[in-house]
């Protein structure tokens, strides 16, 4: 039997993790955190590495790690602690299958509600930034374009880079409240974003599908941004494997286009 940390501050050295390589990469963590909780006998008490720790020997991002160890806590595996002397530690070697099962549902279902609430706020959001947009406002969107294809090869300047466009077109829109109500959406997804694997294809796409509904936007053509947040929504749901079946469509009295 492997020799469990203590509460003092080391980890055994036995703990080890091994790459994730899955679509919902939250659960792997998971199952991994578990695994390695049996295989070394580690009790109530035992300090696991921390977060930072995991994420690297897994390849996975750190708000990855974290929403796992929030089920875990919350499915009282693991304990929390903060301070200097906090970490990461074992709460009980009695794994609760059904109440993790149940926390990791309830997780999904917290993904698919917040996936409905983008494809439904964000096309207003934008429809109005199409609408009242200034040309300083419409550049400065498109400059952020350009800041991804600039940093096509590091995934944590094209999330900045991301965040900023679409902060960007909520600040256009011109509604306090709307910008406040996305900015809580985009937020709540980040970590949910980050449990999905990056590859360099994966930004010369954003800037593809950014690029056209830059198109739409400075057209003020409804109709294009209708069918390019249409599919970006698809491709969103398909990558967190969840299914939304409603959303909106946006008319105006001057005709599809604005004309």
């Amino acid at each position: 039997m492997a020799e469990p940390a203590n509460e003092r501050g080391t980890w055994s050295s036995h703990v080890t993790f091994d790459e994730i390589k899955a679509h919902r990469t939250f659960e792997s963590v998971i199952e991994q955190i578990t695994d390695q909780i049996d295989a070394n006998g580690l009790g109530a008490g035992s300090r696991l590495p921390h977060e930072s720790v995991m994420a690297e020997k897994m390849s996975v991002s750190r708000p990855t790690v974290r929403q796992a160890l929030k089920i875990l806590q919350a499915s009282g595996v693991l304990e929390i602690r903060a301070g200097k002397s906090g970490g990461v530690f074992v709460a009980s070697d009695m794994i609760p299958v059904n109440l993790l099962a149940q926390n990791i549902a309830h997780e999904v279902d917290h993904v698919s509600e917040l996936v409905a609430t983008r494809r439904l706020v964000e096309p207003i959001v934008v429809h109005l930034a199409a609408e009242n947009a200034s040309a300083d406002e419409l550049d400065r969107i498109e400059a952020t374009i350009g800041m991804m294809g600039r940093h096509a090869d590091n995934p944590v300047m094209v999330e900045r880079a991301d965040g900023m466009f679409h902060r960007r077109i909520a600040h256009a829109a011109g509604n306090k409240i709307l910008l406040r109500t996305i900015s809580n959406i985009y937020k709540q997804l980040i970590p949910m974003r980050h449990s999905l694997s990056y590859e360099v294809g994966d930004a010369e796409r954003m800037i593809a599908v950014h690029g056209r509904q830059m198109d739409a936007l400075r057209a003020r053509d409804h109709v294009r941004l209708d069918e390019v947040l249409g599919d970006s929504f698809v491709t969103m749901e398909e990558e967190l494997g969840v299914q939304v079946h409603h959303s909106l469509r946006w008319v105006t009295e001057r005709g599809p286009t604005g004309s």
